[in-house]
């Protein structure tokens, strides 16, 4: 099997890259497509769902995971509008199968941005930055991290302890955290909800 991975912006092909091979390992072969924004991947997706199309007709063994940010966008909406992309390009999604289960295409959404992953593991925080103090997980921007889980949340705490002081530079902070996130502990439900998408395809 082969999965496609098609992320918005470079942070989050950054964290995916360090994320999937833990996740993966030897089970599919894997790729990132990094479509330079959001309304990029959007205004592409019909175009490349259908390419995707041809390709399983022809006898391909391929999957297709659509990651982008919630960002100030109405989830359901948002999430409405991917399934209705695939549906029309003639793809089951997980969110809706075929009649026997089978689906190839997994749209996952993260609330509101990458950086609700991160705050979701605040033992990744403290590994890659190791000046950081204890962090309370019941605290803050950390007691639910998918409510205000964006960068600017993000860097106004790291910023209050001494890391990157002038600005949050998201590709660097994807390469340092991504690496230490724990697939199983995660609080963040979006990083849950991605990993469950992932692994339905992999069983």
């Amino acid at each position: 099997m082969r999965i496609e991975f098609l992320v918005e912006e470079q942070s989050a092909e950054e964290a995916l890259k360090h994320l999937l091979p833990r996740l993966i390992g030897p089970r599919a072969q894997w790729k990132l497509i990094n479509l330079g924004s959001k309304y990029k991947l959007v205004h592409a997706l019909p175009q490349r769902l259908a390419a995707y199309r041809q390709r399983i007709d022809q006898g391909e063994d391929l999957r297709v995971v659509v990651l982008v940010d919630r960002d100030n966008d109405d989830c359901t909406v948002l999430k409405h509008q991917l399934e209705t992309m695939a549906r029309q390009a003639a793809l089951a999604t997980k969110s809706a199968p075929t009649l026997d289960g089978q689906f190839f295409v997994v749209n996952r959404i993260v609330i509101e941005e990458l950086e609700s992953w991160f705050i979701g593991d605040p033992t990744a925080l403290r590994q890659a930055f190791s000046s950081l103090a204890r962090i309370d997980s019941n605290k803050g921007i950390f007691r639910s991290p998918d409510n205000g889980g964006s960068w600017e949340a993000l860097h106004r705490f790291l910023k209050k302890h001494g890391i990157y002081k002038s600005s949050y530079p998201k590709i660097d902070a994807a390469r340092r955290i991504a690496p230490k996130l724990n697939i199983q502990t995660n609080r963040s439900h979006s990083f849950r909800v991605f990993i469950d998408g992932v692994e339905a395809l992999l069983t």
